[in-house]
């Protein structure tokens, strides 16, 4: 009978140690960071010594891309789905329309969940707030602690209102979600970090597997960091300098959950993702107005040099995303090094389900994201021949009107189409703004970049002075020996715009539903601000 039991016994052993071991996932998410904001990137003088030894140590994703602003790129990477899915490509979810990310997309915590982990949020949400549904614990993660808009005051939490909360429980909406009023007056990046400590050595006494999604408020607008981070970087540009001490914090909260994970000795069986949202805004600076923080696009003091532009374009500074791997599990051959395999945020969905075992069962939907546990655990090439940035049927072309009258030189209404094929990206459309190069350490701010005119963007003159530059409609440029986008190889390489274009139009004949920002109105009633002033979505009806 002895033999017989052999290989039953090996089976339950290899049953076991894999229950018993999967990695711990934490995705850590900076908002707004621009790729010359930090120091390994050797365009800063900001010295982030806990990103560092992540990333060195790491692999750094050098031809990965986001989209150029939040909510767009937070859903990605929470479906491994592009936004032209589900109608998301346009702007930001903002607090006064009643949509967010659709309720039939199901999400990473969710897949993760029916693996066994504890999932948990921190920070920003920016998928929905309008009803119960759209919010965190309706959505896979079994706790939240955050707001659930786009952008607040660090030390009051506020923004349209009070947007701080802590959610515990699955489907914690009425009488559960507690409004966090104590913490008034403390700056967020070490709330979030403790929060996370919190979560950290609450999950280990259990013993699961944790996934942790980490979404910094840092470095987002409004610009505010206690003195004692801005102090060593007094001698900076005055609007770099509070950046800087910005970016210093949320360094500091990063040390923290890391030196966390190693004091319970979970950071060896740890699988960390860093990553943007989008670039760092540069460009036109809009003021500050009462508790309101400056409005998408404000310049920060971050910077993307060398990329080109930054939030809300899509030249490089706007969605080369800044990102790194850190686990013990990559291969020898990406440690320590950046690699230029074409990665996309939604790759992180196939990605992370593999590093937990791979799916229970099928995708209810067909992601777009292609699991990169091959390149980066074996070592293998990207899965990717292209990938598409974005499509905006109807967001208006910054490019020069064509057949226009010379008196009214606004837009086409050709919208904006960009992909990457290899290292090729092309940009039909105009490529949005800002379209300028801008200083590290030096921000730039020109008040003067063109407004929309009848929703439609003027376009640049041809000598820069207005702020940005004029551009042609079809742009292509070589992203890796050229990532300051300044040579267009789309004059003189008719056969390489060809063989891009055909990857355009294949992504503009799949499944796509028209960007639902634009086309809904404004509301008032849902999300409501309670008789305590807290910002409150509206329950379901049954």
């Amino acid at each position: 009978g002895i033999p017989m039991l052999v290989p039953v016994l090996l089976a339950l052993l290899c049953t076991a140690a894999g229950a018993a071991n999967p990695p711990n996932i934490v995705i850590i998410v900076a908002d707004d960071l621009g790729f010359g904001d930090l120091e390994y990137t050797g365009q800063s003088s900001i010295k982030t010594p806990n990103l560092n030894e992540l990333a060195l140590n790491g692999t750094r994703m050098g031809h990965y891309y986001v989209n150029l602003c939040c909510s767009p790129t937070r859903s990605m990477l929470h479906t491994g789905r592009y936004n032209i899915r589900y109608g998301l490509q346009t702007g930001v979810i903002p607090n006064n329309k009643e949509y967010g990310l659709d309720l039939k997309e199901k999400l990473l915590p969710e897949f993760l969940k029916e693996k066994g982990y504890a999932t948990h949020a921190v920070g920003k949400w920016h998928l929905g707030l309008f009803k119960r549904a759209y919010t965190p614990t309706y959505r896979g993660y079994d706790s939240f602690m955050g707001y659930y808009g786009g952008s607040e005051d660090y030390y009051k939490h506020t923004n349209t209102g009070f947007d701080f909360h802590l959610d515990v429980g699955q489907h914690c909406g009425l009488n559960c979600s507690i409004p966090l009023f104590n913490l008034t007056g403390q700056y967020s990046a070490p709330l979030y970090a403790q929060r996370a400590k919190q979560i950290i050595l609450e999950t280990h006494q259990t013993g699961k597997p944790l996934f942790l999604y980490q979404a910094f408020q840092s470095v987002h607008a409004p610009i505010e960091a206690p003195l004692p981070y801005i102090q060593p970087y007094m001698h900076l540009n005055k609007d770099r300098r509070t950046f800087a001490g910005m970016v210093a914090a949320l360094d500091e909260a990063v040390g923290v959950i890391v030196d966390t994970l190693r004091s319970t000795g979970m950071l060896d069986n740890t699988f960390i993702v860093f990553t943007t949202d989008n670039g760092g805004p540069v460009g036109s600076h809009t003021t500050k107005q009462g508790d309101l923080p400056a409005g998408i696009g404000a310049a920060t003091g971050s910077q993307n040099f060398p990329l080109r532009g930054g939030k809300g374009s899509y030249f490089q500074g706007g969605v080369r995303g800044t990102s790194f791997v850190y686990s013990s599990l990559l291969h020898e051959s990406r440690k320590g090094k950046e690699n230029f395999e074409l990665a996309h945020v939604t790759d992180w969905l196939p990605t992370l389900v593999d590093v937990a075992g791979g799916a229970a069962g099928p995708f209810p939907n067909p992601l777009d994201g292609l699991s990169l546990y091959n390149m980066l655990v074996q070592g293998q090439p990207s899965p990717h021949d292209h990938i598409l940035i974005n499509i905006e049927r109807n967001n208006p072309t910054s490019a020069p009107c064509i057949g226009c009258a010379v008196q009214h030189p606004v837009c086409n209404g050709e919208g904006q189409y960009v992909a990457i094929k290899g290292r090729h990206k092309i940009l039909i459309g105009g490529g949005s703004l800002p379209n300028m190069h801008f200083r590290n350490d030096n921000p730039q701010n020109t008040s003067q970049m063109p407004e929309p005119v009848n929703t439609c963007i003027q376009a640049c003159v041809p000598d820069g002075t207005d702020g940005c530059l004029a551009m042609p409609h079809v742009q292509v440029y070589d992203v890796i020996a050229d990532e300051a986008e300044v040579n267009n190889l789309a004059p003189t390489n008719q056969t390489l715009v060809g063989e891009l274009m055909q990857v355009v139009l294949a992504y503009n004949a799949s499944e796509y539903v028209d960007a639902l920002g634009p086309r809904l109105p404004v509301e008032h009633n849902c999300p409501f601000n309670d008789a305590k002033g807290v910002v409150t979505p509206c329950e379901d009806s049954v």
